[in-house]
């Protein structure tokens, strides 16, 4: 008979060789979420939007707060959630295009269950997300093709090449009218790309939307680094932005934003938003789960209405940009300095991540494997975040968990760990 391991664990990366940054015998550098030192913020915070949410209930005498709420999310949550996103983005967010989900992971898999033909095709990045690339596993009669990338950004040349192939060999699709409108769907990381840490130019965004609309097709954006951005001034436009309705070629839609809190507040939230255009947006109003269940952590979006309208939140974002800023900045310097002149990096303007490439003949698995066994400092190899195993020669490190003097100390040992072993250890 099968067996349960439901052995005591305390967060999701507990137990996990690779991935559980709590290990105090080694310095990992895998994991994109914020530490306790920035978590610990969360109580304060959210005790005093709590208690601001309980009186306005309270003064209302309704308690609608406890009941099921409306399929889109709470009104108010989505009405301040448009305001603090319209101040952020520096682009106008329409409370009407948001629909409040448990968090991206949620709102991607809520996307591919409502609007995507069930045989449909799903075209993805060289490297990109790898719990997405679990995600789409989840779905077998969906066809998952990769598109290669060039410079760290996808190669629109060829998705366009791509797509009109695989049309042709796959189809028909399953769409229809009501609710599957899109044969296919192309997820990326725009901004802040996870894991290459790249933004995609303002001339291949209006590529890729015309590329999409073209086609007929959606293009899912994982917008959840969009507003770490650590320049003085707005983030990069969301692609969403050049999906304009008011362009003489617009098809009622093509680009979807699906953001959220987990980055910007506390992952344990479980509160994120989806962004878009009304013939979707009507969609997911009216799906079954949503509409038995009811809003999305209903509750909780009453607090963070609250969290909203008190600013408490644009105040604690201004702290994560002003440490993530100065993380960055030491991180870099030390690879600049020490990382081995056969080896190259990106540095991002924003978000999580640092994507190292290595010499073609490095093998980045076998090189982190040593380096955490030898050094214990730990990072994740490239091949994690590729449908289709390549990356060999790369991996990715993040800035989000560690305090600066730790990711300083950590990144010393990985380069000079890194020359050490591409000059005595590496398997030729």
């Amino acid at each position: 008979m099968d067996k349960v391991n439901d052995r005591y664990l305390r967060h999701l990366f507990d137990g996990d060789l690779i991935f559980n940054v709590y290990e105090k015998n080694i310095i990992n550098l895998s994991v994109g979420a914020p530490g306790p030192d920035l978590l610990q913020n969360c109580e304060e915070m959210l005790l005093k939007a709590t208690q601001h949410r309980m009186e306005e209930e309270k003064k209302e005498g309704m308690y609608y707060l406890f009941q099921y709420g409306i399929t889109a999310g709470l009104w108010e949550c989505r009405d301040e959630l448009s305001k603090f996103l319209s101040r952020r983005y520096g682009d106008s967010v329409a409370r009407e295009n948001l629909i409040l989900s448990y968090g991206a992971t949620h709102g991607l898999h809520l996307l591919l269950t409502s609007i995507l033909a069930p045989n449909g095709i799903i075209f993805v990045e060289e490297v990109t997300y790898m719990i997405a690339l679990r995600v789409f596993e989840q779905f077998p009669f969906m066809k998952i093709v990769v598109v290669p990338m060039k410079n760290d950004i996808v190669d629109l040349n060829a998705l366009d090449k791509i797509i009109c192939e695989s049309k042709k060999k796959y189809g028909p699709f399953h769409t229809n009218n009501d609710s599957k409108i899109f044969w296919s769907a192309f997820y990326t990381i725009p901004t802040y790309h996870n894991p290459t840490g790249s933004v995609l130019p303002p001339e291949c965004c209006k590529k890729l939307v015309e590329i999409a609309r073209n086609y007929s097709m959606v293009v899912i954006c994982d917008d959840v680094y969009n507003l770490l951005h650590y320049p003085s001034g707005p983030p990069p436009h969301r692609l969403f932005h050049y999906d304009n309705k008011e362009d003489v070629n617009y098809q009622g839609g093509n680009v979807i934003s699906n953001g959220s809190l987990s980055k910007i507040l506390s992952p344990a939230i479980r509160l994120g938003w989806i962004e878009c255009p009304p013939r979707v947006a009507n969609i997911l109003r009216t799906s079954g789960v949503m509409s038995s269940g009811g809003g999305a952590n209903h509750y909780v979006s009453g607090v963070i209405a609250s969290l909203l309208h008190l600013n408490i939140q644009d105040k604690y974002l201004d702290l994560l940009i002003e440490i993530y800023t100065k993380r960055l900045a030491t991180v870099c310097d030390v690879l600049k300095r020490l990382l081995p002149k056969c080896c190259s990096f990106y540095e991002p303007s924003g978000g999580y991540f640092i994507w190292i490439h290595l010499p073609p003949a490095c093998d980045a698995s076998d090189f982190i494997k040593w380096c955490q066994e030898t050094h214990k400092v730990a990072a994740i190899p490239g091949s994690r975040f590729s449908q289709e195993g390549k990356a060999n020669n790369n991996f990715r490190i993040s800035i989000a968990f560690h305090q600066i003097d730790i990711l300083k100390k950590a990144t010393e040992i990985l380069c000079i760990a890194l020359d050490d072993y591409i000059k005595n250890h590496m398997k030729i």
